[in-house]
């Protein structure tokens, strides 16, 4: 049976195993989950775990502090054994499949660089430790020669511990940048700032690609000033690495750089570089330099650094995929003002940002307006009259919304919507007349209730046309609506004017479309104001 291993990672906290039996398991703060995590930087409702045929999916439930797989950002993944779940910063989750000896899936093969250079550090502390219970035993033989070579021994044993002591160091540091800021500049700044902690660097920058051009820019620097002119060491340096993935070490025997104007007047000693890399995909890479006399940087050093900066590399990635995370769901609460959930989700399949705009384009255009509003409104109390629209606006645009229509907005008292835009349908008028119809049998419900609750009635008049108008996103890059324009739009409010409480009133437009679907009787020829050619209007009486 799949299982998850719970490590709250808090003080006095222990470790628990929870079966994952149910199609669907909730993780998350609030007691309603099926695992209650109260633990600093959980969500309410966090993610979930789910069963999929022979799969175990975790998927985000759009968190605040996100889900990680084995320390990357996700949104959905299919779970391997073994693999390492984070929520938030503080609460790490291990799945463990039904064979704890279950081959690991093909994408996931190869362990990360963190657990791989864990393990490295895991086997020289072993090595050592082995090496020094030996040393021991040869120290108290008396034997002046087998002392001798227990003390050299020790002292290159004691220094192999100390390196590996600083790597742990690191590579706790590089990991604790997964859960900072998720500001780009203020991470950006983090991870120049541990890198050259743990390297012991005098001075570095961090070079990123940029996502839209691919251009390598410089984000953020240290002590570098005047040396980061196009050409110089440094950058040739960060260029190649950023370029061929490839990590660059350079000491003062280099003759490739050692001559360097710049490498003599800056006295550097020594310099490395390595690539920001997530799998195939080059971010950047991040340089650094020292002039200490009595250290350069050596094999070792290159591969501490590039350790760490595995896990910048994961950090970077994280806060962009944040950040598109963010940009899509603030797409989607605009979208999801005035149109349909299933209209949204249609839309947001479709890539692009939303731009201001508009094409031509045949919709139905509908308004719905309460009569006799200003007589209800100067009776009531102001709390009770917007209590009341809101329950009256709540209750049509979920049937607009059911018909797929676009809430297009509220002007007043009165309810404009859009069918056939942005998306749209062959039946799109006969949907618009459906919602009017069925918009007036949900009001004279609603009604009964107001008069039971010794509030007025509403009575709802509602006109609708179909035509040619120009549709799309009015308005500023900063605040934007989505509207229709044209005659038709102009006609379908006329006609709602014109509209007696009860009614639905269509023009012959509109008729013409939905003719052999309703019960409708001819208005006859009416002049609307504004408008030169008269219009043949319709009342529809109910849906066939």
């Amino acid at each position: 049976m799949p299982r998850l291993l719970v490590d709250p990672q808090q003080p006095g906290a222990q470790q628990y195993t929870v079966p994952i039996t149910a199609a669907i398991t909730h993780l998350g703060r609030a007691e309603d989950n099926t695992v209650s995590l109260a633990i600093e930087g959980v969500s309410r409702h966090h993610a979930k775990i789910l069963r999929r045929g022979d799969q175990v999916v975790v998927m985000d439930l759009n968190s605040l502090n996100g889900t990680y797989v084995n320390n990357q950002r996700i949104v959905e993944r299919v779970l391997s054994d073994r693999d390492e779940i984070r929520l938030g910063g503080n609460c790490l989750l291990v799945y463990l499949a039904d064979d704890p000896g279950q081959a690991p899936k093909p994408d996931s093969s190869s362990p990360s660089s963190l657990v791989q250079d864990l393990a490295k550090i895991r086997d020289e502390m072993d090595r050592v430790s082995s090496t020094l219970t030996m040393i021991g035993k040869q120290a108290t033989s008396g034997q002046p020669q087998a002392q001798a070579v227990a003390q050299e021994t020790a002292k290159q044993d004691v220094l192999t511990m100390s390196r590996a002591f600083r790597r742990l160091s690191a590579l706790y540091q590089a990991s604790k940048l997964l859960a900072s800021d998720f500001d780009i500049s203020k991470r950006l700044s983090a991870v120049l700032d541990t890198a050259m902690e743990v390297t012991g660097a005098d001075r570095g920058f961090l070079m990123v690609r940029e996502e839209a051009t691919g251009a390598l820019r410089v984000s953020v620097a240290r002590e570098m000033g005047q040396d980061m002119r196009a050409g110089s060491p440094s950058m040739s340096i960060a260029g190649r690495a950023a370029m061929s993935g490839e990590p660059v070490l350079m000491t003062s025997d280099d003759q490739q750089y050692s001559g360097s104007e710049s490498i003599i007047r800056q006295q550097i000693r020594s310099a490395m570089c390595v690539p920001l890399r997530i799998e195939d995909r080059l971010l950047g890479s991040i340089y650094v330099d020292t002039r200490s006399t009595t250290h350069t940087f050596n094999q070792e050093d290159l591969e501490l650094f590039a350790s760490v900066a595995a896990q910048a590399a994961f950090a970077i990635d994280n806060v962009r995929l944040y950040q598109r995370m963010v940009e899509t769901e603030k797409k989607r609460a605009n979208l999801g003002r005035f149109l349909s959930p299933s209209i949204v989700e249609e839309i947001m399949r479709k890539e692009g940002a939303l731009e201001l705009g508009g094409t031509k384009r045949v919709v139905t255009a509908f308004f719905c307006d309460i009569r006799g509003f200003t007589p209800i409104a100067e009776r009531l109390p102001a709390s009770t009259l917007v209590d009341m629209l809101n329950e009256h606006f709540t209750a049509m645009t979920q049937i607009i919304f059911s018909m797929q229509g676009t809430l297009d907005k509220y002007i007043g008292d009165e309810i404009m919507a859009v069918f056939g835009s942005p998306l749209n349908r062959d039946d799109d008028a006969l949907r618009a007349v459906t919602a009017a119809v069925t918009m007036q049998i949900r009001n004279h419900e609603m009604n009964t209730k107001r008069q039971q609750a010794g509030l007025p009635p509403f009575e709802l008049g509602i006109g609708v046309a179909t035509g040619e108008v120009i549709a799309g996103l009015v308005g500023s890059p900063d605040r934007m609506e989505f509207t229709v324009v044209g005659d038709r739009v102009n006609t379908a409010r006329r006609l709602c004017s014109l509209a007696e409480p009860g009614q639905v009133v269509v023009a012959d437009t509109t008729y013409e479309l939905i003719k052999d679907h309703v019960k409708a009787r001819a208005i006859g020829t009416v002049l609307l104001k504004g408008k030169e050619e008269p219009v043949h209007a319709y009342e529809v009486e109910a849906i066939q």
